[in-house]
């Protein structure tokens, strides 16, 4: 059950985790003048007003550093889960993004009333052959364009698989939530080449407009539509808009009913006073 709205006009602030990462979940944008970290940020907002905050995570916990974005986000968090981590900057080996569905199993039993949970997966993330499991490999060489390379092929129905396994993640994701009233976004933190342009794969360089196009998709619970249905309406009427992610706060923020001296409900998609013709830069470096 439930409804999912896609939005076809958005794109990245950055082309790498990382930099992408500084600018999601706070008030930083390209416009900023300060550090990254000087401004506030979901977690501690959504914390003052009693929710319970949560970080499950299929990429490592301390990143290749402690002070990394994602790091320092997931430690605001009340509860923070990890499939794997960094031992002595080696992997462990990555699972496959099912390993952190019992972790958001068990978070669903904590008792709280209001929940925010930031579900961080490796998702087609390259070398794409890692990211699924053999029974998902439904793509072959044989599917992909002929045009391309029989390498270029092979790599090709690897990623195609990744995306059919990244698909049954959202998927369990999603019933996870149906019974409840719950609203999931999903984004990613980049884009990525696969031959499409060039003979790039990857997300590599990333000074590359072409690996900030990502999807962005909400979808809303029964229970969340009947109780809120002026939120499902501002939603549906909002598809086509083109947004930036750096201003992803400001739409959370507007949902959750939450104003702070830094909310702008010009920067919020869903809201009927956004700013449809803010440029969307990317690339900036600030401060």
């Amino acid at each position: 059950g439930g409804t999912l709205y896609v939005f076809d006009d958005t794109i990245s602030p950055e082309a790498s985790t990382e930099a992408s990462m500084r600018k999601l979940f706070n008030f930083y944008d390209y416009e900023a003048k300060n550090e990254w970290f000087t401004y506030q940020n979901i977690f501690n907002i959504l914390k003052a007003v009693d929710y319970h905050t949560v970080w499950l995570s299929n990429q490592e916990g301390t990143a290749l550093s402690g002070i990394s974005p994602s790091a320092i986000f997931s430690r605001l968090c009340d509860s923070q889960k990890f499939t794997d981590i960094l031992q002595e900057n080696t992997y462990r080996g990555i699972p496959y993004d099912e390993d952190i569905l019992p972790l958001i199993d068990n978070e669903l039993t904590n008792g709280k009333e209001k929940n925010f949970f930031v579900v961080h997966l490796m998702g087609t993330h390259y070398h794409y052959h890692k990211r699924y499991p053999k029974k998902f490999g439904k793509f072959s060489p044989d599917d992909e364009d002929v045009k391309k390379t029989s390498a270029q092929r092979i790599l090709l129905a690897h990623y195609d698989n990744a995306i059919l396994y990244n698909d049954f993640i959202i998927d369990e994701i999603i019933k996870r939530f149906e019974d409840k009233n719950a609203i999931l976004f999903y984004i990613s933190d980049h884009g990525e080449g696969v031959f499409d342009k060039s003979d790039l794969i990857g997300h590599a360089p990333i000074n590359d407009p072409n690996m900030i196009e990502i999807p962005f998709l909400i979808w809303l619970s029964e229970k969340f539509i009947t109780a809120y249905p002026d939120i499902e309406k501002r939603i549906a009427a909002s598809v086509h808009r083109p947004y930036m992610t750096d201003d992803l706060i400001h739409t959370i923020l507007d949902i959750a009913g939450i104003e702070t001296p830094d909310y702008d409900p010009e920067r919020s998609v869903i809201n009927e006073k956004f700013n449809s013709s803010r440029p969307r830069i990317f690339l900036v470096v600030n401060k």
